[in-house]
């Protein structure tokens, strides 16, 4: 019985030992798997923590959204007069005179917008430059509810120009200067008029 025992005992040392190696294979081709179908991590994940992003590395500022100045009463006395000499067809010279006539009131600018508008479409070339400030960024004149649009300054401004203001080139002069600078900040709207620029 001895003699049985001892000749089990290797083979008992050899199963163990085949089956230590053959876990050893498994264990070990299963992490493989494990790392080879693993998704690649990005190398910003696996380097050191994220810092703060520097100041010319960040995206362009939104624009603010621009603020809708209250619209005057429907009966505001001068837009009343504007909107009655539009109904009987006043003509774009008259329009403009009309414009620079009204009287100094809160609700002015609007009125003469309507007029000035009108007679720059229709091909006068005053109305166009006025117009032109009336949106234009960088001017201080009195534009009412009207809100300041580089891109229509620009393209009426042109018009002006065109019709043979020779003003409106310094006012283009200044718009550019103010878009570059605008433009150097971010400013979406202050790019798109610069790449629009002829």
């Amino acid at each position: 019985m001895e003699n049985n025992f001892e000749d089990q005992e290797p083979r008992t040392r050899w199963w163990i030992l085949i089956t230590a190696v053959i876990v050893i294979i498994v264990v070990a081709g299963g992490y493989f798997a494990w790392r080879v179908s693993r998704p690649a991590v990005p190398a910003k994940e696996t380097a050191e923590p994220t810092k703060l992003p520097r100041m010319a590395n960040l995206p362009p500022k939104e624009e603010a959204p621009k603020p809708v100045p209250p619209p005057y009463s429907s009966d505001a006395p001068l837009l009343e007069q504007v909107r009655e000499a539009m109904r009987k067809g006043i003509d774009p010279e008259g329009a403009v005179v009309l414009a620079k006539s009204l009287p100094q009131k809160p609700e002015r600018a609007d009125a003469a917008f309507i007029l000035l508008e009108y007679a720059a479409e229709a091909g006068h070339a005053e109305a166009a430059l006025i117009v032109a400030r009336y949106f234009d960024p960088t001017s201080t004149e009195d534009s009412g509810t009207i809100i300041k649009d580089p891109a229509a300054a620009y393209e009426w401004y042109r018009v002006a120009l065109s019709g043979g203001q020779p003003e409106a080139q310094n006012h283009l002069s200044g718009l550019r200067q103010w878009a570059q600078k605008e433009a150097a900040q971010g400013s979406r709207e202050a790019r798109e008029v610069l790449t629009n620029w002829q």
